[in-house]
């Protein structure tokens, strides 16, 4: 949901600002101007994060004709990170408000999440949710237009989040089923604690166990001195 994108914009410098060149450069103040007019905003590919615009060319500076002004325009190339929401994508936010219409979530002060109560009547989970909390939604519909301070969305509540959760993430095991690892554990440290947990064999089951490999090694015994018989018939047989 978050990514890289690219702008290209016509950024002007009025006589005022040209003083500020004495203590920086000209693409210092166009990246400064830059930053000021697209971060915290909706643009064309999404809300832009603050903090994240960076020049990275420009064109020469020219006054426009006819236009008495005295602003020097400059063509830049910009890069940022923007937030643009898709269907069916799970976020955690902030509860910023409750009421009997639903909730409204904050995502990073980039969208605004509207989830109505309608479709969650009868859940105890969402009726415990306050303002303040902090739960996991899926995104439905969003909507915004350029320069919008945040986007707007709509989503379905799916869970409350605390911070002292500590999630078993599944792992796959040479085809197996899942096994449940905690986060940090390593395959072999649950190997051993599988090991650990298993009880030990009791006497009678030894006891079981040992005269089980006893007869089989009687019955081995068995098979050899039968084939040396047959093999003495078999030699006799050929002396005749």
């Amino acid at each position: 949901m978050e990514s890289t994108a690219f702008f290209e914009k016509k950024i002007s410098i009025i006589p005022s600002e040209f003083n500020e060149i004495k203590t920086s450069t000209v693409d210092s103040l166009l990246e400064k101007k830059a930053k000021e007019i697209m971060e915290k905003k909706c643009s064309e590919q999404g809300f832009v994060l603050s903090g994240t615009i960076k020049l990275l060319s420009r064109s020469m500076g020219y006054f426009e004709s006819a236009r008495f002004t005295g602003d020097a325009v400059y063509y830049v190339k910009l890069e940022g990170k923007v937030i643009y929401p898709a269907d069916s994508v799970r976020v955690v936010g902030e509860v910023i408000r409750k009421n009997k219409m639903g909730l409204y979530i904050d995502y990073r002060k980039a969208i605004r999440i509207q989830i109505p109560r309608d479709l969650h009547i009868g859940s105890e989970e969402y009726e415990e949710v306050e303002v303040g909390d902090t739960v996991e939604v899926e995104l439905k519909r969003s909507k915004f237009q350029i320069n919008d301070p945040y986007i707007l969305a709509s989503g379905i509540f799916v869970a409350k989040k605390s911070g002292n959760e500590n999630a078993r993430v599944p792992v796959v095991v040479s085809g197996n089923a899942a096994i449940g690892l905690t986060e940090g554990e390593s395959e072999d440290e649950a190997d051993v604690e599988a090991k650990e947990g298993e009880e030990p064999l009791g006497e009678e089951e030894e006891e079981e166990e040992e005269e089980g490999d006893g007869e089989e090694e009687e019955e081995e015994e068995e098979d050899e001195d039968e084939d040396e018989e047959a093999e003495e018939a078999e030699a006799e047989a050929d002396a005749e």
